[in-house]
C-alpha cells in the first residue's frame, strides 16, 4: 500500500489538499473532470485516507467506546494509566474515546469501534461486538483472528519467581487476580510453571485471591495468617509472596506489617505493574514494569488501522524485573 499523504495527491493532481478532500469525500464544488483525476490517482497508488484526518477536516470526531475494566474501576491506578494514553492517542487521530458499556451503548452512542481492557476466558462482550460488526481491539490475549495487545505476563512472573528463588526462597505464596480474567491465569500459571521447573513442589494452600484490589489482598492475606495462628501455627508457611499486581502487593505487605511482620526480613514481597507508587512505600517495591502507556497507544494505533481497512495484528511488549528493597537475602 503507498504512503501518500493527502498533500502528495494534491500536488500530483495539480490541485489544493481541500480539492483532494473535497471529492474523497463527495462534496460539491469538484468539477467532474478533477474528481476523476483525483481517484484515478487514488485508485493507481493504492491510497488510503486515514480516518482521523479526515474527521479533523470535517470538524468532528466519531466515537470510540472503551469498555469498563471491572468493579473496582473507578480507583484502579493502573486503568486510569492506561485509559489516558487510549484517550490520548485516539484524539490526536481525529477521534473522541469514551468509557461505555458494549452491550447497551455500542448502538445508541453509534460507536465506530470498541477497545476492550481486562478480558476474561469467557468473553461475552467481545462476540456481542463482533456479530455486530464492530471493529474490536482487545488490551489482552484471546484466542481466534482478533487484534489484541498485551504484555509478557510469563515472562514477568518468571523473572520475579526467579529472583526470589536466586535470594534463597523456596516457600513462595502468591497472591492472584480472580481466575476468570485472562491476565491472572497467566500469571499463576507462569508462577506455578516456574516452582515445579526448579524442582518445587507446588502448595496450592499459598495461592490466595486478591482480586486484584489491594483491599482484598489484605484481607486474603490477613485472614489466612491469623486462621493459622487460631490453629496453632506459630511459623509462618512462606518467606516471599509475589503478589500478580502492585495494588496486591500494597495491600501484602499492610497486613503483614499490622500483623507485625517484618518486609523484607521477615517476609520479602514483589508485585507487578510498576506503578508510580511502587516507588515511594515502605518499602519501596520489587516489580515487574509493564509498559501502560504504550498499551494503550498499540491499542489505539490498532483499532485505527481496521478502521482503514488494515489486517488485524497481535502484539505482546516486552516487561523488566525492577528490584527494589522490598525483597531480601531469606534470613531462615
Amino acid at each position: 500500500m503507498s504512503k501518500l499523504t493527502i498533500s502528495e495527491i494534491a500536488q500530483l493532481a495539480g490541485v489544493s489538499i481541500g480539492t483532494v478532500s473535497r471529492a474523497l469525500n463527495g462534496r460539491y464544488g469538484v468539477s467532474l473532470e478533477t474528481q476523476t483525476a483525483i481517484l484515478k490517482i487514488v485508485r493507481d497508488t493504492g491510497f488510503t485516507p486515514n480516518l482521523g484526518a479526515v474527521n479533523l477536516a470535517r470538524g468532528s470526531r466519531q466515537l470510540i467506546g472503551i469498555a469498563p475494566f471491572s468493579d473496582h474501576t473507578p480507583r484502579s491506578p493502573y486503568y486510569a494509566y492506561l485509559l489516558d494514553a487510549i484517550q490520548e492517542s485516539l484524539y490526536q487521530r481525529g477521534f473522541v474515546a469514551r468509557v461505555l458499556e458494549p452491550d447497551s451503548d455500542v448502538n445508541r452512542r453509534n460507536c465506530v469501534g470498541f477497545i476492550v481492557p481486562g478480558v476474561h476466558l469467557i468473553e461475552p462482550r467481545v462476540n456481542a461486538l463482533r456479530r455486530a460488526g464492530i471493529p474490536v481491539v482487545i488490551v489482552g490475549q484471546v484466542d481466534g483472528d482478533f487484534a489484541w495487545v498485551e504484555v509478557d505476563n510469563a515472562g514477568g512472573v518468571q523473572a520475579i519467581i526467579k529472583h526470589l528463588l536466586k535470594l534463597g526462597h523456596t516457600r513462595i505464596a502468591h497472591v492472584t487476580g480472580t481466575l476468570a480474567a485472562q491476565t491472572a491465569v497467566e500469571r499463576y500459571n507462569a508462577y506455578r510453571a516456574t516452582l515445579t521447573s526448579a524442582g518445587l513442589e507446588f502448595d496450592a494452600s499459598l495461592v490466595l485471591d486478591g482480586g486484584f484490589t489491594d483491599l482484598e489482598a489484605y484481607r486474603a492475606v490477613r485472614e489466612f495468617l491469623e486462621r493459622r495462628r487460631l490453629e496453632g501455627c506459630a511459623n509462618l508457611p512462606f518467606t516471599a509472596l509475589a503478589a500478580a499486581s502492585d495494588e496486591m502487593a500494597m495491600g501484602a505487605i499492610k497486613a503483614l506489617q499490622d500483623l507485625g511482620y517484618r518486609v523484607p526480613h521477615d517476609v520479602s514481597v514483589t508485585g507487578f505493574d510498576d506503578l508510580p507508587f511502587a516507588t515511594y512505600i515502605n518499602p519501596p517495591l520489587t516489580t515487574v514494569h509493564q509498559p501502560i502507556r504504550s498499551v494503550g497507544r498499540v491499542a489505539a494505533e490498532m483499532l485505527i488501522e481496521q478502521l482503514e481497512g488494515k489486517p488485524v495484528r497481535q502484539v505482546i511488549l516486552p516487561v523488566e524485573l525492577v528490584i527494589r528493597n522490598s525483597t531480601t537475602t531469606r534470613l531462615s
